[in-house]
C-alpha cells in the first residue's frame, strides 16, 4: 500500500503569521512588509526590504517598528464529488523592527533588520470537512534577517546592497488518499477489491500526515538605486534575488484501517501493518522562492506631503512544485517489514505551477501641523496559482488592497501610527482542476497531480491592523 508516498504540500491558504500565530498573502507573499510606510521609495528603515539605496538617502538614525494583528477567512464551496462548504480561519501578528543610520558621516546609509515577508497558514474549523485533503492546520513562515548599506551622492543618486538571512519553517498536516494504492495492491494478488471512485475520500482509508515544524535556512540579496533629480522627485528601483529553501524535520504518519466488512482491504492493511498505525519518520520539504524588480515614482509636491505611485514584477514560475520527501521509516519504525518501508519512504511532487505576477499601487501621505500624518494606500495584487492548480492549500487570488493611516509625533522624535488595510479577495471558480485520484490507474493523471480534486468557489478576506512606532533620533 503506497498512500503515505503522496505526501502533502503546503502553500496553505492565505494569511499572516508570527511564530505560533498564522496568516498570509498571495502566494506566500506579502505585499506590506514594514507596514503602511514600506514602499519602493522609503528612506526609513523598511528600506532594508524594499530597496537598500533608500538607506543612504535618510539622515540620521531612523528606529520602525510595527506589530500587525491579522485575521483572514478563506471560504472554499468544493464541488461534487466529495463536496460542500468548508473554510480555513487564522489570525496572527506580524512584525517587523529595523534600524537604519548614516553614523554621521553625510551621505553614508547603514541599516538592520526583522521582518516576515512570506508567511501563509490556516486551520480547518471545524475539523474533517470536505478540504481536510488539503488542508487540516498548517503554517509556513520564512523570517527575514536584514542587513543593508547605502551611500548617497550629492543628493542626487543613492546605491544599496542588501544581504538576507532567511528562517523558514514549514508545517503541515491534513488527510492522505489511500483507497487507489490498496486497490492496486489487491489487484496484484489477481483480486477484485470493488472499489469504485465513488468510494473515495472516506476517512477509514486515509493517513492523516503531521509535519511537525520543518526547518530551512537560505541567503539571499538585493540591490537598488535611488534618484533624485530634484526636490519634488525621486525614482527608485530595486532588485530581490529568489533563493531555495530545503526544509528538514519531523514527520508521523497516522493511518486508519478498512472495516471489518472489506476483507480484503482490511487483510492487505494489516499485512502491511498498516491498520491503526502510527509511524514516525523524517521529511525534506523543498521549493524555490522567486526573485522580483520592484520601483516607484515618488512625487514631493511639498515638503509635507508625498504621492508614490510603485508596483513590481514576481518570478513566481520558480515556484513549480513542493519536492516532498519521507526517510527514516525502517529506522524509527524497527519492526515494520522492508517491503512496507519501501511502500511509505518515497519521493513525491506536489504541483503548485505558479505563473510570473505583477503589483500596483499608490501610496499618498500628508502632514498637519508638523504633528498628525494621514495617509491612504491602494494596491492591486495579481494571483499567481492558476484556476487548475488551485487548492485550499494553494489558494490565491486577484486582490485589491485599501488601507489607512493615522499617525502622531507624541514628542519631537518619537510618532505613533495606526494602520488598516483591508483585502478585497476576488472570488474564483475552478471547473477545471488538474488534480484528480481514480481507483482506475488508467484515469489518473501524472504523479504530481494524483490528489483529490480542487473544484469549487474559493472567496475570503483578510483584515491587517498595523500598530507602529517610528524613532528619529
Amino acid at each position: 500500500m503506497t498512500g503515505a508516498r503522496r505526501a502533502p504540500c503546503c502553500g496553505f491558504t492565505l494569511l499572516l503569521a508570527l511564530s505560533a500565530g498564522k496568516a498570509g498573502a498571495a502566494s506566500l507573499d506579502s505585499l506590506e512588509v514594514g507596514g503602511a510606510y514600506g514602499t519602493p521609495g522609503t528612506t526609513d528603515a523598511t528600506a532594508l526590504w524594499w530597496n537598500p539605496a533608500g538607506l543612504a538617502a535618510g539622515h540620521g538614525t531612523r528606529i520602525t517598528l510595527e506589530g500587525a494583528p491579522t485575521f483572514a477567512v478563506i471560504k472554499v464551496d468544493r464541488a461534487d464529488p466529495h463536496g460542500g462548504p468548508d473554510q480555513i480561519k487564522l489570525q496572527g501578528v506580524v512584525p517587523f523592527a529595523g534600524v537604519a543610520t548614516d553614523l554621521g558621516v553625510d551621505g553614508l546609509g547603514l541599516g538592520l533588520g526583522f521582518a516576515l515577508p512570506f508567511v501563509r497558514g490556516g486551520t480547518q474549523t471545524p475539523q474533517g470537512g470536505p478540504v481536510r485533503y488539503a488542508l487540516r492546520d498548517g503554517q509556513i513562515q520564512t523570517a527575514a534577517l536584514l542587513a543593508g548599506a547605502g551611500y548617497d551622492y550629492k543628493g542626487l543618486i543613492s546605491l544599496g546592497v542588501g544581504g538576507q538571512l532567511m528562517l523558514s519553517q514549514w508545517g503541515a498536516k491534513l488527510d492522505n488518499e489511500l483507497m487507489p494504492d490498496l486497490s492496486d495492491q489487491i489487484g496484484e494478488l489477481g483480486q477484485d477489491a470493488g472499489y469504485t471512485d465513488a468510494d473515495l475520500e472516506n476517512p477509514d482509508y486515509a493517513a492523516t500526515l503531521d509535519f511537525q515544524e520543518l526547518t530551512a535556512r537560505a541567503v539571499s540579496y538585493s540591490a537598488g538605486l535611488r534618484f533624485q533629480p530634484d526636490e519634488h522627485v525621486a525614482l527608485s528601483l530595486a532588485y530581490l534575488h529568489g533563493f531555495h529553501l530545503n526544509h528538514s524535520g519531523d514527520v508521523s504518519l497516522a493511518f486508519s484501517c478498512p472495516p471489518q466488512s472489506d476483507t480484503l482491504g482490511r487483510f492487505g492493511a494489516e499485512s502491511r501493518g498498516l491498520c491503526d498505525t502510527t509511524m514516525q519518520g523524517a521529511a525534506q520539504v523543498s521549493y524555490d522562492m522567486p526573485g522580483r524588480v520592484q520601483g516607484s515614482v515618488r512625487i514631493l509636491p511639498t515638503q509635507a506631503v508625498s504621492i508614490e505611485a510603485m508596483g513590481g514584477l514576481v518570478f513566481w514560475h520558480v515556484f513549480s512544485d513542493y519536492r516532498i520527501q519521507i526517510s527514516e521509516i525502517g529506522d524509527r519504525n524497527p519492526d515494520l517489514p522492508q517491503s512496507t518501508v519501501d511502500l511509505v519512504q518515497t519521493d513525491q511532487l506536489w504541483a503548485r505551477d505558479n505563473q510570473d505576477s505583477y503589483w500596483l499601487g499608490v501610496d499618498a501621505k500628508g502632514t498637519i501641523h508638523q504633528r498628525l500624518t494621514l495617509g491612504g494606500r491602494l494596491l492591486y495584487d495579481k494571483a499567481a496559482a492558476p484556476d487548475s492548480a488551485l487548492l485550499a492549500n494553494n489558494y490565491d487570488a486577484n486582490t485589491v488592497i485599501l488601507g489607512g493611516l493615522v499617525a502622531g509625533n507624541v514628542l519631537p522624535w518619537l510618532e505613533l501610527g495606526l494602520s488598516w488595510s483591508h483585502y478585497f479577495l476576488a472570488t474564483r471558480t475552478v471547473t477545471d482542476s488538474a488534480f484528480s485520484m481514480s481507483v482506475d490507474p488508467a484515469l489518473r493523471p501524472e504523479t504530481r497531480y494524483n490528489y483529490p480534486h480542487g473544484n469549487g468557489t474559493y472567496s475570503g478576506a483578510v483584515d491587517r491592523l498595523g500598530i507602529s512606532a517610528r524613532l528619529a533620533l
